[in-house]
């Protein structure tokens, strides 16, 4: 490269989901600005893999997904967890299931309180929700939904067990919702994804390097960064690459590679607690202490339910029920959001501290602790389960329950000052009494609804795990039962955040404290977990931190 390719006016590192977002953007809003792009990973927007959504477990042999490995988990037998990250132009976007899902009110009223700014609540994040995308349903409210943005999105199908499944939700007491994205998601609520119809029969994933303009970007893969520079003032100047090349930022620098490397690569720069620095012989240029700090991850139990009669078409392939719409997507179309009442959750949260009093975060209204999702086939099932499970077997449909809420954190450590190893995650899985009642009151919640007419009558109970220690389970199986069963089956949904929090390592600019001319914006920076998958909210954090580095706002 020359010097003057060498040379840019804003670096974004890491092409994610939000750093696509932010590159794209601030070409629009600066259009003399001269802007980079860093990702790590290659450009494989047009992989088949990425494209067709139902192909994603192949990107992990290609390397295009990364696995950041869990340290033993304590409270899951000792288990290693994958931890998996997108490595590739549009990080997560473009390997994840492209669930598109917005939080409740009362979760971005939170984090507007600890990021310490009112931008963060849900009436000002929802005009970056609508511009980041084109909404499926064109008679959807257009108050909160948007029409002309980069993501499109699908929805709208009805699978054969629909209506069998709405009343038996709804025979245990839980209401139908029609959008859950104003702000209440509580309830059965319909199921909306990041994909695009391609025919009637046909659509292709949706992924931001796909989706946003970078005509006017400068785009380096391959290009994975070692650390951020900074002079003497501690003012920006530009990032080093793993291969030892500078390029130099003359205003700002923007990291964005995720909750699991953007702190790896501030500590890497000199950027966090002094004590884990000084373990690696790495200078410190700023006093961090919360940089790696506060991690949390969704966590699921899935289970396999046995259909009584396969030879209906119940779920795929669908035999003799096939219709067109199906091959949109993922073949679910439901999830219950669920709210715990403080009645019942107050004395478990008591366990964790006994001072605790009704102010308590998860105690607040319309907060959606865990979430459960029916799905039309065996989704994840391996031999290693049950080698009678086969995915698209028509025989199993996968009932799947999510705590989204947890109280338990990690954190994100150096394993050495090489920015080529992986950081040390440990994201202390169930370490508290809360966050293994909220999944045991979800996974009960499932197996009641197995048990619940009209649904009860087309399963033929659970096809448990092939280890003999695991037997199946039913709503009368004990808390010990369940927990077991948590213990040794349990994983996460690779949703891994809040380490590089607003409010602690950042401002409510997404500047980082001590720094100037850096800002962060990914999964990391949320101070708390929020109760949906965060991929929405994490394009929506995306537009605003480039109207706020723009100076639009």
């Amino acid at each position: 490269m020359t010097a003057e390719t060498r040379e840019f006016d804003y670096i974004v590192v890491g092409g994610g989901t939000a750093g696509v977002a932010i590159a794209s953007r601030l070409s629009q809003y600066l259009p003399s600005a001269k802007i980079a792009l860093l990702e790590a990973g290659p450009n494989a927007v047009d992989n088949p893999n990425v494209t067709n959504p139902n192909n994603f477990m192949h990107l992990i042999p290609e390397g295009i997904i990364v696995d950041y490995s869990t340290t033993p988990q304590e409270h899951c037998d000792n288990r290693q967890f994958p931890n998996f990250a997108g490595r590739m132009l549009s990080g997560a976007s473009g390997v994840n299931v492209g669930v598109w899902m917005r939080a409740s009110s009362t979760d971005y009223r939170l984090v507007a309180e600890r990021a310490g700014n009112e931008r963060f609540g849900f009436d000002n994040m929802v005009k970056y929700f609508k511009r980041a995308e084109t909404h499926w349903d064109k008679e959807a409210d257009p108050k909160f939904h948007g029409f002309d943005g980069p993501v499109h999105t699908v929805g709208g199908r009805k699978y054969p067990l629909r209506e069998v499944v709405r009343e038996s939700f709804e025979k245990m007491g839980h209401r139908y919702n029609p959008d859950g994205t104003k702000g209440d998601p509580t309830g059965l609520t319909d199921l909306t994804q990041c994909y695009r119809a391609t025919s009637e029969s046909s659509s292709e994933r949706q992924h931001s390097g796909k989706v946003y303009d970078l005509t006017k970007v400068h785009i380096r893969c391959d290009a994975p960064v070692a650390k951020i520079l900074l002079d003497s003032a501690k003012r920006t100047t530009g990032v080093e690459l793993v291969s030892g090349e500078r390029l130099h930022a003359r205003k700002e620098v923007v990291v964005s590679c995720g909750a699991q490397k953007t702190p790896q690569i501030l500590m890497l720069s000199g950027i966090g607690p002094p004590s884990e620095l000084s373990k690696h012989d790495i200078p410190l240029r700023i006093d961090s202490p919360s940089v790696g700090q506060n991690l949390f991850d969704h966590s699921s139990l899935m289970q396999y339910f046995k259909l009584k009669h396969p030879e209906r078409g119940l779920c795929l392939p669908f035999d003799g029920n096939m219709r067109p719409e199906y091959g949109q997507g993922f073949p679910w179309e439901f999830h219950l959001f669920s709210h715990i009442p403080p009645s019942e959750l107050g004395p478990v949260l008591a366990q964790d501290d006994a001072g605790v009093g009704a102010a308590h975060p998860h105690l607040r209204d319309k907060r959606c602790h865990y979430l459960n999702i029916p799905m039309y086939f065996p989704i994840l099932a391996t031999p290693e389960y049950n080698p009678d499970i086969v995915m698209g077997d028509g025989k199993h449909v996968a009932l799947t329950s999510l705590h989204l809420l947890p109280i338990s954190r990690g954190t994100v450590t150096l394993q050495s000052a090489n920015p080529s190893d992986n950081p040390v995650v440990d994201p202390r899985y169930f370490s508290t009494p809360t966050d293994r009642y909220i999944l045991r009151r979800a996974v009960r919640t499932m197996l009641q609804l197995t048990e619940t007419e009209p649904l009860a009558s087309e399963l033929d109970g659970e096809t448990p795990p092939a280890d003999p220690n695991f037997p199946p389970l039913t709503s009368k199986s004990s808390d010990e039962e369940i927990d077991k069963r948590i213990r040794g089956w349990a994983g996460t949904i690779y949703h891994a955040m809040g380490t590089c929090a607003l409010g602690t390592v950042l401002d409510s600019e997404f500047r980082v404290k001590g720094a100037e001319g850096l800002r962060v914006c990914d999964a990391s920076v949320f101070p708390e977990p929020i109760g949906a998958m965060p991929s929405h909210t994490v394009y929506a954090l995306g537009e605003l931190c480039a109207d706020l580095v723009a100076g639009r706002v």
